[in-house]
């Protein structure tokens, strides 16, 4: 159920809408109540897209008489645009640019077409670096995740939705390489899982809850299931998984010979004695 506050936040129009006193060039525009909980937004001046006294350019993309793009400028730089991707009259993503008016600085994505956010992306020279998310549009962020370059660099997320971080994932180009997890919910790891070229190799605990672990199980590669796919800020494909270590060949036997593995099924000699002189075949035959 939305609020009419966050209806008359969403709808298309001349009213004030998202972009902050915090933000660059946005002039002083009061604070809206509507970022969700758990967002930075709680503790900062959150942006705002405010049309008041700015050039507001719309484009009606779908010709229903209803504009679905509004681009807000100011001294003929934009400051902001808006989008209604599903024509229902609703915000569904807004963009904010840096005194440039090119250099992207923020995103705020609603992608349950709920009239709320969901996802929150802070750029920083207008690469993405932070992604603040509500994976289960409760109207609280429940994820956090830093990048470096277009991977995962480190990732925080509140599992069982409590309001507290209990489970922290640390990355090697977006594939993870250990994972702490919060079971009891005492705001500190119980349980780590250690990761080698993206699959599960070992198991930690921490059985007497003292902050370090004190059991260690190795996970054999049969158990340890599919290796993770690395994981990408933007939404790029990722790259192929890497590839395992090659097998390390077994040590030569006395004789300095490498001792033959077994024979495959189906090969001509299964079951036959070697011969001598390599050109002879078992019937004699030159």
């Amino acid at each position: 159920m939305k609020t009419e506050g966050s209806r008359r936040l969403a709808i298309w129009g001349a009213l004030a809408l998202a972009c902050g006193a915090a933000a660059p060039g946005c002039g002083g525009d009061p604070a809206v109540g509507d970022a969700p909980r758990g967002s930075a937004a709680d503790t900062v001046v959150r942006r705002q897209c405010n049309a008041e006294g700015r050039d507001v350019r719309a484009v009606d993309v779908n010709n229903d008489g209803q504009p679905d793009i509004r681009h807000v400028l100011e001294g003929g730089r934009p400051r902001c645009v808006q989008y209604d991707m599903n024509f229902d009259g609703l915000v569904d993503l807004t963009r904010f640019f840096a005194d440039d008016g090119r250099t992207i600085a923020q995103e705020e994505h609603d992608f349950d077409f709920d009239g709320r956010i969901d996802q929150i992306s802070y750029f920083e020279g207008g690469v993405l670096v932070r992604k603040e998310l509500d994976t289960n549009f409760d109207n609280r962020i429940d994820t956090w995740v830093w990048c470096s370059g277009r991977f995962y660099a480190r990732q925080e997320r509140d599992r069982h939705h409590t309001g507290r971080v209990d489970t922290w994932e640390l990355f090697d180009e977006g594939v993870l390489r250990e994972a702490r997890y919060d079971d009891n919910n005492d705001g500190q790891p119980e349980r780590w899982e250690m990761f080698r070229l993206g699959r599960l190799v070992e198991i930690r605990r921490d059985t007497d809850l003292d902050g370090e672990p004190d059991q260690t199980e190795e996970v054999p590669t049969e158990g340890a299931g599919e290796r993770e796919t690395a994981l990408t800020c933007d939404g790029s494909a990722p790259p192929p998984p890497p590839a395992q270590p090659a097998a390390t060949p077994p040590p030569p036997t006395s004789g300095g010979e490498t001792p033959a593995g077994p024979r495959d099924e189906g090969m001509p000699w299964e079951g036959v004695p070697d011969v001598s002189g390599g050109s002879e075949t078992s019937g004699g035959a030159q």
